[in-house]
């Protein structure tokens, strides 16, 4: 969970209004799964599917690229419990969610309010229909960003298209993004944040706590508030473990999926609870 403070674009003023959103304003924004739920299901079903892969004399040029038809039993199996975990998420953001307004609440009082702009999934395959066709749609480590107009938004954000989140990592922006038409050659998907540069146990052994407090600010005027005892807890979210999230923007706008409409900058992390 971040506490952040965001800055609105001048080209899309409009519809950040439509939103609800202004310049200045604190948000705060919420990243989470459904945690153990799905990272379980991902080795198993690596196993199963591999398994009748080979039952069915399948294969791919890559080992670790498994698959197993959507009416299979296997297939189906795994789209129920993949629902399942994408369920326990949602649930998991909204109690989290509350747990935050509840927290705001006793500092600012029982007036305060905080109603959800937007929540949406990072990780899953859904049923859509693209190009004519109805399609099973993977996104894995990226989300949905539909633009204005398009059957698929919901009635508030028909209009503008909806909100696309986009976490950066622990001391860098986050961003909140429009899709925009020309995503339609990516299925109107867009990456779910910068994406790792270097792996948890490779960022663990090259970069120093010294290195890591530097690159958040901590122990200046600016830094950045994070509710650790120590930052060798939490050194595998560094920021250096991550890609340029500012370059990774640029370059979804470059390609024309998407624009931002507020850039966030975090004034407080709660992370790793």
């Amino acid at each position: 969970m971040e506490i952040q403070a965001i800055h609105i674009r001048e080209e899309n003023q409009e519809i950040a209004e439509k939103w609800g959103l202004e310049d200045g304003q604190v948000v705060i924004m919420i990243h989470s799964g459904s945690r153990a739920w799905g990272g379980m299901m991902g080795p198993k079903y690596t196993k199963d599917f591999k398994a009748a892969m080979n039952k069915w004399g399948v294969g791919t040029p890559d080992p670790n690229l498994v698959f197993a038809p959507i009416d299979s039993d296997q297939g189906q199996q795994y789209i129920n419990l993949m629902q399942s975990a994408l369920n326990f998420a949602v649930v998991n953001r909204h109690m989290l969610a509350y747990g935050v307004r509840e927290g705001f609440k006793e500092v600012f009082g029982s007036d305060f309010e905080a109603p959800v702009l937007y929540d949406l999934m990072h990780n899953y395959a859904l049923k859509e229909f693209h190009r004519n066709q109805p399609m099973m749609v993977h996104r894995k480590g990226t989300t949905r960003a539909l633009p204005a107009g398009h059957f698929l938004n919901t009635e508030a954000y028909k209009e503008t298209g909806h909100p696309a989140l986009i976490p950066g990592s622990m001391g860098t922006s986050s961003y909140i993004m429009v899709g925009a038409k020309g995503g339609e050659k990516n299925f109107y998907s867009i990456c779910h944040g910068a994406g790792r540069v270097r792996s948890r146990r490779a960022t663990k052994e090259l970069i120093t706590i010294d290195e890591f407090a530097e690159s958040m600010k901590v122990g200046t005027d600016e830094e950045v508030l994070v509710n650790q005892r120590t930052l060798q807890s939490i050194l595998d979210e560094c920021p250096q473990a991550y890609k340029d999230v500012d370059q990774i923007i640029d370059s979804i706008e470059g390609a024309g999926l998407a624009s931002v409409v507020a850039e966030c900058k975090p004034l407080a992390v709660i992370k790793g609870v």
